[in-house]
């Protein structure tokens, strides 16, 4: 298992000296003398040798994964003359380095890097995914003498096609990369930190949500089909679909706040996020819902818990992982875009505009027009939730209906 910072500072001195492996061949030594010392330990052209990274705290545990992996990297260079001289300070190696170090390089490192902090799989899969896009578009490139305009050649194409988030992500990747580079002394600045203001800007507050009533009815199907194999996921998003709720708000909802004669789901203000307790109108739809999932005996208090572990709510990229298996990325449909899907055909509908805002649980713009009270138009919206939900199925058919015909034509 790899070390973490409080192990470390546990650690205590004893009358012979011993170590603590990281992984990867990076331990700490601890002297009798109470001293911390990275070392890495390596073979060279088949004998076994141990190079020194650095007196702990001075250097932290990041910067000493960072040091093992761009040491392990020049190791693993075809260039004889780096392999000969690694462990001896050489001030023309490093130029000459400068000079011959291609982005492609420098990306793997990073990621063999952060390969070696063992991240979750989606979060490496997404490194990977993302940084081969820098390496497709600018691998070859020396990367001392990449410019913040190159760095918009990649990213600007890409929003201009919609995915704005998805551009901004992969800036960030840019200057991950670049810092990574500059603490192996490649670069001395990071230049995707300049294209910020040159960038279309993220749209904060907005999420990516369907509202055309033809696809979300395809969203529907699609939500169907996926709970044939997954079917606590698959039927937590059909609830997402009919109940609109936040993304935290659903994970953690509690058996004990879903009041079945009443039909309603009581949501405390400690998990709202202003703060303010809520009532959610429970459709005919929800309800059979909650009743299916009642059949899984998670042995827990809240009704979607992390399958790892009953007393903690399921992760919070649950769902939108699912979307992407489905087909829906980020750009096109997440999980806070329910809320847009049910916002905008709720309009369209025709209902009341305070009824909409309040099931959304935003705050009135003009709080002195009315003190916030959680059952306030509960009649109304109780109607508004059923008609949405039947609405939802009506969408669900008629795609179901012409995919049929599709098949059969």
């Amino acid at each position: 298992m790899p070390l973490t910072d409080t192990q470390i500072r546990s650690l205590r001195a004893s009358e012979k000296r011993f170590r603590c492996s990281d992984g990867g061949g990076l331990f700490i030594e601890v002297l009798p003398s109470g001293k911390k010392v990275f070392r890495l330990a390596y073979r060279v052209a088949g004998n076994q040798r141990t190079k020194m990274i650095g007196d702990y705290p001075r250097t932290s545990l990041a910067d000493a994964r960072l040091k093992a992996s761009a040491f392990k990297l020049d190791l693993n260079s075809n260039d004889p003359d780096i392999v000969e001289h690694a462990t001896r300070p050489r001030k023309t190696t490093k130029v000459r380095k400068r000079e011959t170090t291609t982005w492609e390089q420098v990306a793997n490192g990073y990621l063999l890097m952060r390969q070696q902090s063992n991240p979750a799989p989606r979060t490496l899969a997404k490194l990977n995914r993302q940084i081969g896009v820098t390496i497709d578009a600018l691998g070859t490139n020396l990367v001392y003498e990449i410019t913040p305009e190159d760095v918009l050649d990649v990213v600007n194409p890409i929003a201009a096609t919609g995915r704005v988030e998805t551009a901004h992500e992969i800036r960030t990747r840019f200057s991950q990369v670049f810092r990574y580079a500059a603490a192996r002394g490649l670069v001395t600045h990071d230049p995707a930190a300049f294209t910020i203001d040159a960038m279309v800007q993220r749209r904060r507050g907005e999420f990516a949500g369907i509202t055309n009533p033809k696809e979300v009815g395809e969203l529907m199907v699609a939500i169907g089909t996926y709970r044939e194999t997954n079917p606590i996921v698959g039927t937590a998003l059909l609830l997402s679909a009919y109940l609109f709720p936040r993304n935290t708000e659903l994970r953690g909802m509690r058996w004990e706040e879903i009041d079945w004669d009443g039909a309603r789901w009581d949501i405390p203000g400690k998990r709202m996020k202003m703060n303010r307790d809520h009532i959610v109108p429970l459709p005919a739809q929800a309800i059979e819902l909650l009743r299916q999932l009642q059949q899984y005996d998670f042995g827990s208090q809240l009704v979607l818990p992390s399958p790892r572990d009953p007393m903690r709510m399921v992760s919070e990229m649950t769902f939108n992982a699912a979307l992407r298996r489905m087909g829906y990325n980020s750009d096109r449909h997440v999980h806070h875009g329910f809320r847009t899907s049910a916002s905008t055909n709720l309009n369209e509908m025709g209902w009341n505009y305070d009824w909409i805002e309040r099931q959304l649980a935003h705050v009135p713009a003009n709080k002195v027009r009315s003190s916030y009270n959680k059952a306030h138009y509960l009649d109304g919206r109780t109607k508004m939730m059923q008609a949405y939900a039947d609405w939802l199925d009506v969408r669900c058919a008629d795609a179901c209906n012409e995919n049929l015909a599709k098949s059969e034509s």
